[in-house]
């Protein structure tokens, strides 16, 4: 059938804009005329005033012609980066593949899904680069001068990249959506498989903020020349270089020739072949990555074996009815995958900003046990909300059915629930603690205040995150 790419896109796009309804041409190409009116004049005139306030236009532009390549390929790797793992991250939010089913069922090629897809959110996502690519690319062109004829080669190149890293985000995920929706705990793996893929998204971003120079000396490596990204980058630094208006001399031309390694034909061909082939890549082999097959798809299976040291435990700690809702809550929590990758993304977010001030500034941050908890206080809030946010007071009717069984049963449920999150807490705690002495080189009075204040910060954050706050 003629045109289904066509009229999966128009639907995607219309669910995207559900909110405008009749009027979301005319707000779509509203938003559009904003993010243009952004790039072009808004984002560099901001950029300037605060750059020229905060360090003169001179120096700064004697700092980018030093890190220059390297920062560059700093900047496009955070934005291949956000823009690969964070839309795939949204879609194994939860595996649904019954829609897929429908198309496939309806003699709708899995090209044409793709592509569908592809272009109903392209919209989306063209104007979230359109507002971020000015921010990273500003301070560049406001140093070296690029000509308008430049400026807008390197946004036209943005633009293909952010095309071409969206299909590429498009046909992973629909890779991993099929193989998660043959498994019985697909939605389970997807949730925690998310989680994961978000952490690992922010950590450019640390690294950009806290260690440039550093990050942009190991991207210069000529190891990365064979990385897709460097080849983007290294064909914006070569047209800020041609088009530039501070009037580089022909040794300073060569000296970024030396640094780039490619010139500016090679780095363009390299990009252009990568994006060719990725995006024939997606198009022959599409019908073969998903296919309608019988079995138990995303239904939930749960099993439970024999409890451990630390239940056993608690069992003998907390004795009665009380103590074994208590097990069972422990026991619900933490045998969904998408709990534990909870767990691990509170705890990495705890630990990562201590850690990059650490290693990568002058300042001894933890000197006095006031500067610690100042300082690094506050993330354990992180720890105690972000594993429990989200989590309903009634997940399943087997909860509903322990609450009925049980002697005050609403009462015994939230307070065994709560009890379970300190638990937790009081670990992930210690763990987060623990990590941050070793790097920082804390003292143990240190430690121990840390711990304190970080574990009683922690499960106020539980308490509003489960909701017994009232």
């Amino acid at each position: 059938m003629v045109g289904q790419w066509l009229s999966i896109a128009k639907a995607e796009f219309y669910v995207l804009t559900s909110s405008f309804r009749k009027h979301r041409y005319l707000m779509t190409g509203f938003l559009y005329f904003l993010g243009i009116l952004w790039a072009a004049y808004i984002a560099p005139l901001l950029i300037n005033g605060v750059l020229r306030s905060l360090i003169p236009l001179a120096e700064l532009r004697i700092l980018l012609m030093t890190i220059f390549p390297g920062l560059m390929r700093s900047v496009i790797m955070f934005l291949w980066v956000a823009l690969l793992l964070f839309p795939l991250a949204r879609s194994l939010e939860e595996i649904k593949i019954g829609h897929w089913e429908i198309f496939l069922s309806n003699n709708t090629r899995t090209k044409d899904i793709l592509l569908g897809i592809f272009f109903g959110w392209t919209p989306l996502y063209g104007f979230v680069a359109m507002v971020l690519s000015p921010l990273l690319l500003s301070p560049f062109l406001m140093a070296f001068e690029v000509s308008v004829i430049g400026s807008v080669l390197i946004y036209g190149i943005i633009i293909v990249n952010v095309l071409t890293v969206l299909w590429l985000a498009n046909y992973i995920t629909a890779l991993i959506q099929s193989k998660l929706g043959d498994s019985p705990r697909g939605n389970d793996l997807a949730k925690a498989v998310s989680m994961i893929i978000a952490i690992i998204a922010i950590l450019p971003m640390y690294l950009i903020m806290y260690a440039a120079p550093i990050v942009s000396d190991f991207l210069g490596l000529e190891a990365f020349l064979f990385v897709p990204f460097t080849w983007s980058a290294d064909t914006i630094s070569w047209i800020a270089i041609m088009f530039n208006g501070i009037g580089l001399n022909q040794t300073q031309i060569d000296f970024f020739g030396v640094v780039l390694c490619f010139d500016f034909g090679v780095s363009m061909i390299l990009m252009l072949g990568f994006i060719a082939l990725i995006t024939a890549i997606g198009i022959v082999t599409a019908d073969r990555i998903f296919t309608i097959s019988a079995g138990t798809r995303t239904e939930i299976v749960s099993t439970v074996g024999r409890e451990n040291i630390i239940l056993r435990g608690i069992r003998l700690l907390v004795k009665g009815h009380f103590g074994t809702l208590v097990i069972i809550n422990m026991k619900d929590y933490f045998r969904k995958a998408q709990n534990l990758s909870k767990l691990f993304y509170g705890l990495a977010l705890t630990i990562i900003m201590p850690v990059m001030l650490t290693l990568f500034t002058d300042n001894n941050i933890a000197e006095t046990p006031l500067e610690v908890i100042g300082v690094f206080g506050f993330m354990f809030a992180l720890v105690g909300a972000f594993p429990h946010a989200g989590v309903g007071f009634l997940e399943s009717r087997d909860q509903l059915w322990i609450i009925q069984g049980t002697p005050s049963g609403p009462s015994d449920f939230i307070k065994a629930r709560t009890l379970s999150a300190f638990l937790a807490d009081f670990l992930l705690t210690a763990i987060a603690v623990f990590a941050i002495a070793i790097i920082t080189a804390m003292e143990l009075p240190s430690a121990l205040a840390l711990f304190v204040i970080g574990y009683l910060i922690a499960i106020g954050a539980s308490m509003a995150a489960i909701g017994v706050t009232g």
